[in-house]
């Protein structure tokens, strides 16, 4: 009996979860909308350094028309970008609950801001040792897709 249980979340467990290795040139990914499961993470190299970019739908089970998606953008023992957005016919209706979390050095000046019905930004000035730069999860939507950067 055992031995059913751990294959049923073995094999079943893809449903909820999937991970992706995109090519280290691709600085971008694609999530779609229609066609998804619960929790998407891929891994990209953006300026030789490896970058987490994770979707997770917080309403797959929703009968709603809008839906909300948490995007999360992490760079592995630095830091953490994470924000919801909300999803309506394709059109990006909000951006919200800006998380900004570092590893290693300090987070200011951060934002989360729909700039339009496609493109939501969260960003934020992160300050290593005597080095600041402004890191950012850029998120757009367009045919059924969300695109992160």
């Amino acid at each position: 009996m055992k031995k059913l249980v751990i294959n049923f979340f073995v094999l079943g467990g893809g449903f909820f979860l999937n991970g992706h290795d995109t090519l280290a040139s691709e600085t971008k990914v694609n999530y779609d909308l229609n066609n998804h499961q619960l929790l998407e993470t891929f891994t990209l190299e953006e300026q030789g350094e490896k970058v987490t970019i994770t979707i997770l739908d917080n309403s797959l089970f929703s009968r709603m028309p809008d839906k909300t998606y948490t995007v999360s953008k992490s760079k592995n023992n630095a830091w953490t970008i994470s924000y919801k957005v909300n999803v309506k016919k394709n059109k990006i209706t909000a951006a919200h609950s800006g998380q900004f979390t570092e590893i290693q050095g300090s987070f200011s000046n951060t934002s989360v801001k729909r700039h339009s019905d496609s493109l939501a930004i969260g960003k934020g000035s992160w300050k290593y040792r005597s080095a600041t730069n402004v890191v950012q999860a850029k998120t757009t939507v367009s045919n059924n897709q969300l695109v992160i950067q």
